[in-house]
Formats: structure tokens, C-alpha cells, sequence
């Protein structure tokens, strides 16, 4: 029996989706991933849902934030769901489409839920 393909990196990256926000960057299995699959918590998966439920409310703004704080605040959101989620998956590189830091969230320091 085949074991159930687990990737070993993911992009928290917001899209004009009503999936996961979260993608596989496997070249063989490219695209959003469903994150219940892998074992995420619901509540995890519903938060990260409704993050990028707000960048897709942006669409019809030309794509702008209504001020700098309200970008800065969903950046900083989408952040700390990425480091969610990567105590929730540890066994998987979790980095984050909006970070200026190219190090995977796993090599730098986080918020860590118990």
C-alpha cells in the first residue's frame, strides 16, 4: 500500500481563493493545499480562511488597504498564523508569501501555542 503523499514545505500566501490560503511548492504537486488533510485544527483552518477572506475583500479597492495600519495589521495576522501553523505541523517548512525574511519560520524565533 502507497503511503498518502505529505509535503515538506508550505506558503501561507493569500489568494483570490475561497480555499486553504496555503500552498504546496512540490513542482509535482503545485497549488493550495487542504489543510483538515494534513491534520490542522479546524479552528487553525477557519482563522486562516477568514484572513484571506479580507485580502479578497481588497479586490474591488484596486487592491489597496483602506490605510497603512490596516495592511500592516493583516500582514502581522498572516504571520502569526504561519507560525501557527507551524507548531501545529512541525514536520513541515512553513514559510509566509508577505515576510521580508526569507528564513523558514521553523529557523526563527515565534510565538509558540502549548
Amino acid at each position: 500500500m502507497e503511503e498518502a503523499y505529505r509535503p515538506h514545505a508550505l506558503r501561507v500566501m493569500a489568494e483570490y481563493i475561497s480555499d486553504d490560503p496555503v500552498w504546496d511548492s512540490d513542482p509535482d504537486h503545485m497549488g493550495p493545499v487542504v489543510l483538515q488533510d494534513l491534520g490542522v485544527s479546524t479552528q487553525l483552518v477557519q482563522r486562516l480562511q477568514a484572513w484571506n477572506e479580507r485580502f479578497n475583500g481588497i479586490a474591488l479597492t484596486d487592491f489597496e488597504f483602506t490605510s497603512v495600519d490596516e495592511e500592516r495589521s493583516w500582514r502581522q495576522e498572516g504571520l502569526a498564523l504561519a507560525y501557527e501553523l507551524q507548531n501545529e505541523l512541525p514536520d513541515i517548512e512553513i514559510s509566509y508569501a508577505e515576510d521580508t525574511d526569507p528564513r523558514p519560520l521553523r529557523d526563527r524565533r515565534g510565538p509558540r501555542l502549548h
